[in-house]
Parts: C-alpha cells; sequence; structure tokens
C-alpha cells in the first residue's frame, strides 16, 4: 500500500533534464545571429573556418531544431504533470522557429515560464 505512493512521489521528485536540449538550439542560433551580425553574411563566415568545425556547426544547425522539438515535447509532459502549467502545444515549433530568429526569444520565454511554474533552471 505505502509503496504505491512512495513510487508516485518519487516519480514525482525527479527533475526532467529534457529542457536542456532546448541550449543546444539557442547557443547555434544566437552563433549564427552574431557572425551574420560581424562578418555580414555567415556563409563568408563559414568559408573561413577549418572544414572539421564547419561541419560540426553545419550538423548541429539542421539537427537543433529536432533535438528542441523532441525536448519539449516530453519537458511539456514533465511540466504539466508536477504543476499548474500546462504548456501548450505549440511549444514544439520552437526548433523551427529557431532557424528563422524568433526561437531565441521563445526558448527564452519557455525557460522563463518553466522556471516561474517548477523552478528550474
Amino acid at each position: 500500500m505505502f509503496s504505491n505512493i512512495r513510487s508516485s512521489a518519487t516519480a514525482t521528485e525527479k527533475e526532467s533534464g529534457w529542457w536542456l536540449l532546448i541550449l543546444p538550439g539557442l547557443v547555434t542560433t544566437t552563433a549564427v545571429a552574431v557572425t551574420s551580425f560581424v562578418f555580414g553574411t555567415s556563409s563568408s563566415a563559414l568559408a573561413s573556418l577549418p572544414a572539421p568545425i564547419t561541419f560540426i556547426f553545419g550538423i548541429s544547425v539542421l539537427t537543433a531544431p529536432a533535438l528542441v522539438a523532441i525536448g519539449v515535447h516530453f519537458d511539456r509532459k514533465y511540466v504539466a504533470s508536477v504543476s499548474a502549467w500546462e504548456p501548450r502545444s505549440e511549444y514544439i515549433l520552437l526548433g523551427i522557429a529557431m532557424w528563422f530568429g524568433i526561437g531565441i526569444p521563445l526558448g527564452l520565454l519557455y525557460l522563463f515560464r518553466r522556471h516561474k511554474y517548477v523552478g528550474v533552471p
């Protein structure tokens, strides 16, 4: 009888780490925005970097939206189960928004609201 209560309490006490998948998208988008602002275009700045770094940067730009979408999906479930806030399903589109530059404020808004209700980050 008490084991069921105890297991449900420990399940809700665990912290979700899915929000960490939002960070690579924020970092990548910020890096692209800063590079574009400083050098004029991101392609001229990428041409001056060594090939392995350009490859890793390109892979991160292509995979960040998928990682963000997966992370937000599972983090939404966690936040809804432990708090009064139920994040909208549109937050899953946050990864695609990062390609267009509006993902930075939307990602920060999600993390701010998450902190307000859950406390972390």
